[in-house]
């Protein structure tokens, strides 16, 4: 622990690190301060000021166990135990294979990778390897990791917002240094638009690889598809020939154990999963069908899929220590109705408060937007709320002992005790703000 502020203990850090963080998403969306933690435990962390924190970032939505979990830090006790070593697989590398076709729908046959950037970048290589075509189509806001091919409109604040529905989206906020060129490769569409998917795969007929969404976007929010547009876009993959890929990086476990290809009943060709998988331990894996995976290991041309670190002996054994507590009879249903029960009374909170909100939420995923009473089903309806009391309302939250970010999770260590105590820290704040 230090004395110093959060501020000063950026400065410092800025003299050795760029930007005194190790990504730039660490930044608070409210605050626009990073987090410099110490120690975290179960539902909670503390900073390095000593202060503590009820965490609903939970690690972009990674730690979906709790931190500190007892049966994944023994798992990772034991790798260093055994001797740790990268550039083998082992047992332990099977078995979690196997959990994981047995669970997710897709998953034929996996890969491991380190990260979901990883994971989405094999997944386009292998859609492109399969079909032998370039091209792909990604739907405008959907996040899918620092990589060049999927950097551009990646997010709702840079959605083309000229854009009726009515035809492709323009290129928006290609991060410095990603080459133009990369749009020619890549068509960006609306979501949930059946004649624009329909129109564009009629104008690139046999050049169209792959077409890459997250079937439930917790990135923006909580924004939902259906399973009438997710089956028209498998239908439609099917009629061209062409690769269909379920970014499940941030869905996956949210909904269940089958993640949210399980949840809508609509199983892709690949999925990506990591995050959840291992509660918040490197890992990231691409699953899909055999037809598609096999192209790793053609003899003549293959779709090359390694590293070093990949299926790293850390992230398989939290992998198998994570899978063995979610795979079981219950889980989802106790931990889940508990989370539900909280978002009910957060609702309740609001009206009876008389601050206008919307608590949208999904399995182990919520959002609150401020300042309207309305759903906001679609990312243009973010134009209603109150970005200024937004930003108030959750900057008093965090000085109050509330940690929100982006992602907002519950995880299965958010007991019902630590919920009340959060919804009290929010009432307080919902004073602080209307007072």
């Amino acid at each position: 622990m230090t004395n110093k502020s959060l501020n000063e203990i950026q400065e410092e850090a800025e003299n050795f690190i760029t930007g005194g963080m190790s990504s730039s998403f660490r930044a608070n969306f409210y605050n626009g301060l990073p987090m410099y933690a110490n120690k975290a435990h179960g539902p909670r962390f503390t900073d390095c000021t000593g202060k503590e924190f009820i965490d609903f970032f939970m690690c972009n939505g990674s730690v979906i166990l709790g931190h500190d979990r007892y049966e994944v830090k023994s798992a990772l006790h034991e790798v260093i135990e055994k001797g740790f070593f990268a550039g083998f697989d082992d047992w332990p590398t099977v078995n979690l294979a196997k959990k994981i076709c047995k669970s997710i729908p897709a998953a034929e046959q996996i890969r491991f990778v380190n990260s979901g950037t990883e994971g989405t970048l094999l997944s386009l290589r292998l859609a492109r390897g399969h079909t032998n075509r370039d091209l792909i189509i990604r739907i405008d806001g959907h996040y899918h990791g620092c990589q060049d091919y999927l950097f551009a409109n990646n997010l709702v604040s840079k959605l083309d917002l000229s854009n009726d529905g009515s035809k492709r989206s323009k290129t928006i906020g290609r991060t410095s240094g990603v080459p133009e060129a990369m749009d020619s490769l890549v068509v960006t569409i609306p979501w949930n638009n059946f004649e624009i998917l329909e129109k564009v795969l009629l104008e690139e007929e046999g050049k169209v690889a792959g077409i890459i969404m997250n079937v439930i976007d917790y990135n923006n929010g909580v924004f939902l598809t259906t399973p009438e547009y997710l089956n028209f876009t498998k239908e439609q993959a099917k009629k061209y020939g062409i690769v269909l890929i379920f970014d499940e990086v941030l869905s996956g476990f949210k909904t269940g154990i089958s993640c949210g290809q399980g949840y809508y009943g609509v199983v892709p060709d690949i999925c990506i999963i990591g995050k959840a998988l291992s509660n918040n331990v490197p890992l990231g894996v691409v699953a899909g069908k055999k037809e598609v995976m096999k192209n790793i290991m053609d003899p003549i041309n293959p779709v090359v899929a390694g590293g070093t670190f990949s299926g790293n002996q850390f992230g398989v054994a939290a992998g198998n220590a994570s899978l063995d507590i979610l795979m079981k009879e219950d889980f989802y249903k106790n931990f889940l109705f508990r989370a539900d029960q909280f978002y009910e009374k957060l609702k309740s909170l609001f009206r009876e408060k008389g601050l206008p909100a919307v608590v949208q939420h999904l399995g182990a995923g919520f959002h609150i937007f401020l300042g309207t009473e309305e759903p906001i089903n679609k990312y243009t309806d973010l134009n209603r709320v109150d970005r200024d009391l937004t930003r108030k309302f959750f900057n008093i939250c965090i000085e109050n002992g509330l940690y929100f970010h982006t992602d907002f999770t519950i995880s299965e260590a958010h007991d019902e005790l630590t919920l009340n105590e959060a919804l009290e820290k929010i009432d307080i704040a919902i004073k602080k703000l209307k007072y």
